[in-house]
């Protein structure tokens, strides 16, 4: 076969994967009642290209079976009428067109047998009726009637990532007569400066069309997903209404191709371990078909990809788990988190989910899993919209530049102090502790000590989120970024690397992987306070969220407590019982087992304990919960949205006198 006749073919295998695609789109809405006027002329047509296209390269088993097809809905075209019992058949056939299309061999004579039967009898359902404006055997209306649609063309991947690199060296040859002509431009130069912005404007507007030619919708990969759907839940007993929205969103062909299998587990895992059966739903008081949604969104220079559904979520001692141990999505992408017995339990979110975070943070993105008991669960990706381009906050550690997505990046801070927060360094941002560590021992460098009220760029995440300390940042920049070779390439840590206008080569970051590490770091400038060498007073402080006894844990300590906790109020009692020197119990409200009204109550009439200092810290601001605050005996009320540190701590200094 020449190179000519194995383009042709690869030609006509594209052509008629997209029939393909549309005539499973209408066969599907067909089945559910939900086919367009002109469905039936379409699919018609559409199986005519593809054995038009069959008979021309020479391919006659997809040519008997799409003669088959197009025999059945001559039919259908004749009555203006598509039997839904067609539906199944058909699909069928589709399957082994496409089997056939890569090279599988195929039973012809059994498809095309079994579509020559035509529909089953002794079906219940009705048949689908067309709109006779849209089956009157007119091609040529059918066409007049289509809005008017784009010229388009198919261009091999290799050329368009050929046509980029070439655009990425223009613009780092631009960045660097920018760079000589500098001076040229500083003292005035008005034709260095116009010949300037000309070529940044021209590069920019081809590096935009080069980029667009590399992106394609998300509607790219959904089309099995209805099918696959629907099988799965027929094979489960299941009734299940799947809805994609922003099919229209753009994202990397690259991205495309790898992210289309993590979808499909989670799609194939709402199904069949999230979704309930008719009958349980029906008794929750749910319709009797489960609701799975696909919606994409494009944010900023990141897209968001959720998959939701309205299943029976995680029960409520996973989330209660989950809040213990860090984040919902720590616990169930934990590997070899599910078990036999979880699965059920956990609607089947842990197996495989280390997979499908590893393939999105590999990417420079992150996953996100949220889940409420009986109400459903959301996994949400969050990928770049673009791997070739990329628009990241550059800094500098020791000399060597390095970059990091800006989509990652939530502000940077200049680090005066520092506090501790579980044994490690952290700043305080907003009265938030968030864990603290230099960029060179993060990723194993070496590097000279920091300076003093060094800048650190906060990361933020899922939900997580670390401060990351450098020498110096050196601002914003969009570069086109390169992928680092085979060498390299298996080191984590790293999405790339980019040329800079200087000719340095940047490291680009992968933020996933930094907001895992540990902070290590004992480079930063501040101290803790020590605690002076007499007994400070002794804090409970009781809460049911780990993060904000940590937080109020680090915020004590730093000023020169000491610190104890307990998770609720009946944990609160028994540290009380046996620790006599408690000094002041800081306390939430909504708690477990015994909410902090019922501790409160409890302090006041023991005798032992009955002038105890207790201060409320609560999220409940209404006025009839600070009435009943005082009521119970608080000394004082702080409502967590109103929180201030130095207040906090006012307010403790004067009811412990330190």
């Amino acid at each position: 076969m020449t190179a000519a006749d194995h383009e042709i073919q690869e030609m006509a295998r594209e052509e008629a994967g997209d029939c393909l695609d549309r005539i499973e789109r209408n066969l599907l809405a067909f089945e559910s009642g939900a086919a367009e006027p002109d469905a039936i002329d379409a699919t018609f047509r559409d199986a005519h290209s593809i054995k038009g296209t069959a008979s021309m390269v020479g391919w006659q088993e997809i040519s008997s079976i799409a003669h088959a097809m197009e025999d059945q809905l001559s039919e259908c075209r004749e009555t203006g009428e598509f039997p839904v019992e067609l539906a199944d058949p058909m699909l069928r056939a589709t399957d082994a067109l496409r089997r056939a299309l890569a090279g599988e061999e195929v039973a012809v004579d059994a498809v095309v047998a079994q579509l020559d039967a035509g529909p089953s009898p002794g079906t219940d359902r009705a048949p689908e009726k067309a709109d006779a404006a849209g089956s009157n055997g007119d091609q040529g209306s059918g066409a007049a009637a289509s809005p008017p649609t784009q010229r388009s063309i198919r261009v091999a991947a290799q050329k368009v990532d050929k046509m980029l690199d070439a655009v990425g060296e223009t613009a780092l040859h631009h960045r660097r007569l920018e760079h000589m002509l500098g001076e040229r431009r500083s003292a005035g130069d008005d034709v260095a400066e116009e010949e300037l912005d000309l070529g940044e404007r021209l590069i920019s507007d081809l590096q935009d069309s080069v980029l667009g030619l590399r992106t394609l919708p998300l509607s790219s990969i959904t089309t099995p997903f209805p099918r696959a759907i629907r099988d799965l839940a027929a094979g489960e007993g299941k009734e299940v209404e799947l809805t994609i929205s922003g099919a229209e969103t753009q994202l990397d062909r690259a991205i495309l191709d790898g992210i289309a299998e993590q979808i499909t587990h989670l799609l194939r895992n709402a199904v069949a371990h999230g979704i309930e059966l008719p009958d349980d739903r029906e008794r929750a008081g749910k319709p009797r078909a489960g609701r799975l949604e696909l919606r994409a969104e494009q944010r900023g220079s990141m897209v968001a990809i959720e998959v939701a559904d309205d299943g029976r979520g995680v029960s409520p001692e996973l989330l209660a788990r989950a809040e213990r141990e860090g984040s919902l999505t720590d616990l169930l992408a934990a590997p070899g988190f599910s078990t036999a017995e979880q699965v059920g339990e956990l609607a089947g979110r842990g197996v495989g989910l280390d997979s499908v975070r590893d393939h999105v943070e590999k990417l420079g993105g992150s996953l996100e899993v949220r889940s409420e008991p009986s109400r459903g669960s959301q996994a949400i990706l969050l990928l770049p919209l673009t791997l070739a381009l990329l628009e990241v906050l550059l800094c500098e550690r020791g000399g060597q530049p390095f970059g990091l997505p800006v989509a990652a990046v939530k502000e940077v801070v200049a680090v005066t102090e520092t506090t501790s927060l579980g044994g490690r360094p952290s700043v305080e941002l907003r009265g938030e502790a968030v864990p603290l560590g230099d960029l060179a021992e993060m990723i194993g460098a070496s590097a000279p000590e920091l300076p003093d009220s060094p800048p650190a760029m906060i990361l933020e995440a899922a939900a997580r989120s670390v401060a990351v300390a450098c020498d110096r940042v050196l601002g914003d920049q969009e570069v086109v970024v390169k992928g680092l070779g085979p060498v390299l390439a298996p080191i984590p840590g790293y999405l790339g690397a980019a040329i800079l206008g200087d000719g340095r080569v940047a490291l680009i970051l992968d933020p996933s992987y930094l907001l895992k590490l540990p902070s290590r770091t004992g480079r930063a400038v501040a101290r803790p306070t020590e605690a002076p060498e007499e007994a400070a007073p002794l804090v409970l402080v009781v809460d049911d969220q780990f993060t904000v006894r940590e937080l109020q844990r680090s915020i004590l300590e730093t000023a020169g407590y000491r610190v104890d906790t307990a998770r609720d109020g009946a944990e609160a009692l028994e540290r009380l019982s046996g620790n006599v020197t408690v000094d002041m119990v800081l306390t939430d409200i909504q708690m477990p087992q015994m909410d902090g009204f019922e501790l409160l109550k409890a302090i006041r009439q023991s005798p032992d304990r009955s002038s105890l200092p207790v201060v409320i810290v609560t999220s409940q601001g209404g006025d009839d919960d600070r009435r009943r605050g005082i009521e119970e005996g608080a000394d004082a009320y702080i409502v967590k949205e109103e929180f201030d540190q130095q207040a906090l701590l006012e307010t403790i200094g004067r009811l412990v006198g330190h």
